[in-house]
């Protein structure tokens, strides 16, 4: 039997969705709605993207800690939902569906602390490592050197300097990978991609949905499933389509901004991803990258992303969360902006901060780089969630669906694009599809899943084995 799904958004995510569609059932018509006048150039877009291969084996920030105790419950699940992405990349190779190279490149992951007596890391490392044992740890000054050179380079190194490695982390450029699969899916004529198409209003009639759309005029599709997984409009969407739903949820957007080196010396010498640690009185969020990143034919080094508050919800539009402000969400959002001062605090000083304060915040890396230059990222749209009469900011994404799941709304963001396999087989399993068929459980199986994995450690795509 075959379906009409709609899906609007032409990121990461709606690419993954059709890609799986087509290859779970061939017989389905895929249609894609994007505002834009090109796909993937919202946050999906190499530049726009915080993180681009949350593995969770590094990124200390989902580390809980409760009374001096660490609870690593969130990496694990992350680098399971990361393992789904790998696991359909692996298809992709493996059914030769298209080439991956500068899709993904193999980048070995690093958590790097620095702050004096500091014995956290290690603490965080002994954990994790009972369920990863590829992840290293050390604090000896020389391997340090060896490993990252331009971070110990003009350095007085301590004895509490330490970090961890994973060698088996990646860097994905989800931009690319999107046009691919668009492209691949294009070409096979599986899929209809509808550029600078806004929508109008999404409703449920019997068991279709009439969309109604425009540009250059009024049009309506019918439509037996329908994804929403345009980014900041999400939620709007959500609120035009059912107020009882919505009315517990509300966006906190978040801007972004890096610093960006093009030194192919300095871009030699580090081909890694390195996360650090909170500073003293900080929040999760302001932990910094020294990330490599692969934009197609060239390789940058990109550190931040800085954070800082804004009102608008995408990127390329001029469109705020003021639309959707009533004096009861203004009453919602300064409780919150009190209980959250540290948050706020942070997002405030983070908006102001100059080009030159930026730089300095490098030094606690590195001296090694120069004529950096500041570029805007994307930006993230995080989920206020109303519980016991009070928002709480939840970080990652949410699938929201109608009664009779027909109809999916995805909210939220970091991580989003790592994980774009893990939410579409949320969607899909709730719909019709037994996609089961492309995964492997990386809990239960771990090392099916390392030797399926592997595949994509094969010469050609990365730069060197395992």
């Amino acid at each position: 039997m075959s379906y009409i799904i709609t899906i609007i958004g032409a990121g990461v995510v709606s690419a993954v969705t059709s890609l799986m569609i087509h290859l779970l059932n061939k017989k389905n018509k895929v249609i894609v709605f994007e505002m834009n006048n090109k796909i993937s150039i919202e946050n999906s877009k190499a530049n726009n993207n915080a993180g681009t291969g949350h593995a969770g084996m590094c990124e200390n920030n989902y580390v809980k800690v409760i009374n001096n105790e660490f609870y690593i419950k969130k990496n694990i699940r992350i680098n399971y939902k990361f393992n789904l992405t790998k696991n359909l990349l692996s298809w992709v190779k493996l059914l030769k569906i298209f080439d991956l190279k500068n899709v993904i490149t193999q980048t070995p992951h690093i958590s790097y602390f620095f702050l004096k007596n500091n014995v956290k890391l290690k603490k965080i490392f002994k954990k994790i490592r009972i369920f990863n044992k590829s992840l290293k740890f050390t604090n000896n000054k020389f391997l340090i050197d060896k490993i990252c050179p331009l971070i110990i380079k003009n350095k007085k190194i301590k004895k509490n300097y330490s970090l961890t490695y994973y060698k088996k982390g990646f860097d994905i450029n989800y931009q690319y990978l999107s046009e691919k699969i668009f492209h691949y899916l294009t070409k096979l004529k599986k899929i209809y991609i509808f550029l600078s198409y806004k929508i109008i209003s999404i409703k449920k009639i019997k068991k279709f949905f009439s969309i109604k759309i425009f540009k250059n005029g009024f049009l309506k599709i019918i439509s037996n499933f329908v994804f929403v997984c345009a980014g900041g409009n999400s939620l709007s969407f959500l609120k035009n389509f059912n107020k009882k739903i919505s009315k517990n949820f509300f966006e906190l957007p978040i801007d972004g901004s890096w610093l960006i080196s093009e030194n192919k010396n300095l871009i030699k010498k580090h081909n890694l991803k390195i996360y650090s640690e909170t500073l003293k009185c900080s929040p999760p969020m302001s932990i910094p990258h020294l990330d490599i990143r692969t934009f197609k034919k060239e390789k940058k080094i990109l550190f931040g992303p800085f954070a800082g508050l804004t009102f608008n919800i995408l990127t390329n539009s001029k469109k705020t969360i003021l639309k959707n402000l009533n004096l009861n969400h203004i009453f919602d959002l300064i409780i919150f902006s009190i209980k959250n001062y540290s948050i706020m605090n942070y997002l405030i000083k983070e908006s102001i901060k100059t080009k030159n304060k930026k730089i300095k915040n490098i030094y606690s890396f590195s001296k090694s780089f120069k004529l950096l230059y500041c570029k805007k990222a994307g930006k993230r749209l995080q989920i206020l969630k109303k519980k016991n009469k009070f928002l709480k900011l939840n970080f990652g994404t949410k699938v929201i669906f109608n009664k009779n799941k027909q109809i999916a709304f995805l909210l939220g963001a970091s991580p989003g694009a790592s994980i774009a396999a893990s939410i579409a087989k949320k969607v899909l399993n709730k719909w019709f599809f037994n996609n089961n068929l492309f995964f492997i459980d990386n809990i239960k199986n771990t090392k099916k899943t390392n030797i399926f994995n592997s595949i994509l450690y094969l010469k050609g795509i990365e730069p060197f084995s395992l």
